[in-house]
């Protein structure tokens, strides 16, 4: 019979795979969700081959919440979940009654009412359904299954190819149908994706790096799901980016990569990010692009020169949000010190270090100097003062933040946060072609 690996939410196998997993689960996981459990050995064998009766699990698991914003990440949003199910099921209400149509039928056909119940009832009906399902452990194996509703019937025992349904949602991806069923439950359950059985049978070694590994081997087929690459204006603002992720979001880090300004001998400034962009479109770089300019007079006439351009459909181009501390910060210009709204015109990453680091010793703000018209906009250019002296500061609070183990409570997160909320809006906006599923 061989050895299956599983995929399961919430104790429920949603897919599973014979011999090796799925070359799209590696996407949806990282080496840091590998982890290890003693259970009770009939769970995998007929017999202990242990002298307490336990044997240990090789397994990656993660939180629903953090499977969500992975997935909303890859570019697997809630809204989009629910466009595809309405357009899937309408798909596959045609489809069976043309085949009905010209086969001529006349008896009633169950699995055309069934499919019309799902369109019609629209994705919330479908996720009642599927919660029940999981919450009952219903499938198609069940001894019981006949005394459930056939809609339940149909949805776990359904697998008509024409109308390519998969648990009831329209199999285009698994991505799609996997961020539809996280809303099904609580965002404390795990998505475990379960590899003993294929470990024990040899099929991998029990260190080995199986999901990374594989989503290198199957570069191809798994393209769409490697790193999104960020280009920055220069490698102040990649290290700054990167160790922020590391700690805000340690679950996602994996699946980004900033430009190595260092190893590459490459330039900084909004110039030289525009030619950086201009220069990977027209060569056909396929990764997720996000190129991202600072907040300033010299940023935003960069963004709206290459908004006139048709790049790839896999690039996008933003600025850093705008954010409230500039709405009222402390400027040097010719009439002295005077507090003006700076977003657009002065906004570079150092704004978005925290009050904290902004803040010196006589608990003032450090202020923008005005430098020159940016002439594209007709807007000043600014520049925040001192910005070696508070990249240090910033430089400190991680260390402090990754000796301790925790984010200080003192600390001023929020700009860089919103930094992030941004990037991983725009990342979500980047569509997927299908990744079907194995019928079960």
């Amino acid at each position: 019979m061989g050895s299956f690996c599983a995929l399961t939410l919430n104790g429920y196998e949603i897919d599973e795979s014979k011999s090796y997993i799925n070359t799209f689960w590696s996407c949806f996981f990282n080496e840091d969700d590998k982890r290890s459990r003693y259970v009770s050995y009939d769970l995998y064998y007929t017999e202990p081959i242990t002298d307490n009766d336990e044997v240990p699990t090789f397994e990656y698991a993660a939180s629903v919440e953090t499977m969500k914003l992975r997935l909303e990440i890859m570019g697997y949003t809630l809204d989009k979940v629910k466009i595809k199910y309405a357009e899937g099921l309408d798909r596959a209400l045609k489809t069976r009654q043309q085949n009905n149509t010209e086969l001529s039928s006349t008896v009633e056909d169950t699995d055309e009412n069934h499919i019309s119940t799902l369109r019609d009832g629209g994705f919330d009906h479908w996720l009642t359904l599927i919660k029940y399902i999981f919450d009952n452990k219903i499938t198609n194996y069940s001894d019981n299954l006949e005394e459930y509703d056939d809609i339940y019937r149909f949805i776990v025992d359904y697998n008509d190819i024409d109308e390519n349904l998969y648990f009831g949602y329209p199999n285009i991806g698994i991505g799609y149908f996997l961020r539809a069923a996280l809303e099904a439950v609580e965002p404390c359950s795990e998505l475990i994706l379960d590899i003993t059985s294929v470990v024990y049978s040899g099929y991998y070694k029990e260190e080995e790096l199986v999901c990374a590994s594989t989503a290198q081997i199957h570069l191809d087929s798994t393209l769409l799901f490697q790193k999104i690459i960020i280009l920055t204006e220069g490698s102040s603002d990649s290290k700054i980016l990167s160790k922020a992720l590391k700690l805000l979001y340690p679950k996602v880090d994996s699946y980004f990569s900033f430009l190595d300004f260092d190893t590459y001998k490459a330039e900084g400034g909004s110039a030289m990010l525009e030619k950086t962009v201009k220069s990977f479109a027209a060569a056909g770089i396929s990764n997720k692009i996000i190129a991202l300019f600072d907040y300033d007079a010299a940023g935003v006439a960069a963004t709206e020169r290459l908004k006139k351009r048709k790049f790839p459909s896999n690039f996008r181009v933003m600025n850093l949000p705008a954010i409230d501390l500039a709405d009222n910060y402390p400027t040097i210009g010719p009439q002295g010190i005077i507090n003006e709204n700076v977003n657009g015109r002065a906004c570079s990453i150092e704004m978005y270090l925290g009050i904290d680091i902004l803040t010196d010793t006589n608990n003032q703000l450090t202020p923008v100097k005005w430098r020159n018209i940016e002439p594209q906009i007709n807007t000043l250019q600014g520049e925040i003062s001192h910005k070696a002296d508070l990249q240090k500061k910033y430089l400190k609070k991680v260390k402090i933040a990754n000796e301790k183990g925790l984010l200080q409570a003192r600390h001023d997160w929020n700009g860089l946060i919103s930094i992030f909320d941004s990037i991983f809006a725009v990342s979500a906006s980047i569509d997927h072609a299908p990744t079907y599923l194995n019928y079960r």
